[in-house]
């Protein structure tokens, strides 16, 4: 529903003393999720994007459906300041945690409608479809990131602690 690593930066930065200008993600998701629901749209899975971030949501998504989901790089919503943070620190916004960020997954069909709802919403501006499900091909499901230089990364979930909890 936005940009991702927004929270984990903010926290981070501050506790490093790393000057910046990221604030955090911290928000209710409750007028995106009353939207989606009043609309009818058939919601297959939703759930907010917290600690160990969205490749580790999407692996528990993966595990408990047994279908295989593929993101797409450039369709990632991430802000040009949390990738110069990330980038500095050797962070991946796709392990770092948010607040006030969710995944949900609905139909093809009901895509764009689901999009248009959430980005009209006061939090959900910088929300984007990011990818989709695949039967999962081979003995287990996963998580694939389709690079913008064409390659294919398989994504694991967080292992450890990505940020030490404050709340």
């Amino acid at each position: 529903s936005g940009n991702l690593g927004d929270h984990h930066a903010a926290l981070l930065g501050k506790r490093m003393q790393i000057e910046n200008d990221i604030t955090s993600d911290s928000a209710p998701l409750s007028e995106m999720v009353e939207a989606l629901e009043r609309s009818g749209i058939r919601i297959h899975e939703m759930r907010d994007v917290t600690r160990g971030g969205l490749a580790t949501v999407l692996n528990e998504f993966a595990e408990s459906t047994g279908k295989t989901f593929v993101l797409s790089e450039e369709a990632l919503p991430v802000s040009p300041a949390v990738k110069s943070f990330a980038g500095i620190l050797g962070l991946d916004p796709l392990y770092m945690g948010n607040e006030g960020k969710m995944v949900c997954m609905v139909g093809r069909e009901d895509a764009d409608r689901a999009l248009s709802l959430i980005r009209g919403a006061r939090y959900g501006k910088d929300a984007a479809v990011i990818g989709h499900v695949e039967k999962a091909e081979g003995p287990a499901p996963s998580v694939i990131l389709e690079t913008a230089v064409g390659g294919k990364r398989i994504l694991g979930p967080l292992y450890g602690e990505g940020l030490p909890r404050i709340c």
